[in-house]
């Protein structure tokens, strides 16, 4: 069932009289009473936007995306996607026991493309990140890095209007991960927003706003009074 809702949000047409596409107010989650996870969350997604969360491990970086994309409930607060969402997670979610084509397939079937149409998208995918060579290949018998690389690129199925990613570069060579910021900026110059969950958001360059989940919350990065950044 959590590999379907992989891509749950990509059935929602965007909305034109919404200048934002996403829009997280007041966001609150904890697993259990004794301790919150976030607490008062706010983020807004504009078109054309490429947007960076960084934070040290188990402040809920992850919990946040999935919060986003529906595979977690807040406990209060209010998640408002305005257009399509493609989610690309953390831990590897594809079919090991079927081929590099056969999980397109599959996951362009649960966004009502035609076959034609989505081994057509699946090709451009598979040279855009260069392993169209492993497309009949089992995905259990491909290296770490060209899961990664299909993890991210079903992501891409259907055309997505925010891109909700988390740490998708993990494992990647220095060519693809070159490969991975030309997509992200061609998407970009189409109108598409990428929120990123890494790491690696220092290079300010890339990223149209970068934030820190400190506290519980998102603090924004300008580079000058950042404690994290600045330290």
């Amino acid at each position: 069932m959590l590999i379907y809702q992989k891509l749950i949000y990509q059935f929602m047409s965007h909305d034109a009289a919404t200048s934002s596409l996403l829009d997280i107010r007041d966001v609150m989650f904890s697993y259990n009473s004794k301790k919150k996870i976030l607490n008062g969350v706010n983020l807004t997604v504009n078109p054309g936007e490429i947007i960076g969360i960084s934070g040290e491990n188990g402040t809920g970086k992850s919990t946040l995306l999935k919060i986003i994309v529906g595979l977690l409930k807040p406990k209060s607060g209010q998640v408002s996607p305005h257009g399509r969402i493609g989610y690309s997670p953390q831990d590897i979610l594809l079919f090991d026991n079927l081929t590099v084509m056969e999980n397109f397939e599959i996951f362009g079937s649960g966004l009502n493309l035609k076959k034609s149409e989505i081994r057509k998208q699946a090709n451009e995918i598979m040279n855009q990140l260069n392993f169209s060579q492993y497309a009949g290949e089992l995905v259990r018998n491909l290296s770490g890095g060209t899961m990664q690389k299909l993890n991210f690129g079903v992501s891409l199925l259907g055309e997505p209007d925010v891109f909700v990613l988390d740490e998708p570069y993990q494992g990647l060579d220095y060519v693809s991960f070159q490969t991975f910021w030309e997509i992200q900026f061609n998407l970009r110059e189409k109108g598409k927003s990428i929120v990123i969950v890494s790491h690696m958001i220092e290079d300010t360059s890339k990223f149209t706003k970068s934030y820190h989940l400190i506290n519980k919350r998102l603090q924004g990065c300008d580079r000058k009074d950042c404690p994290v950044c600045c330290q």
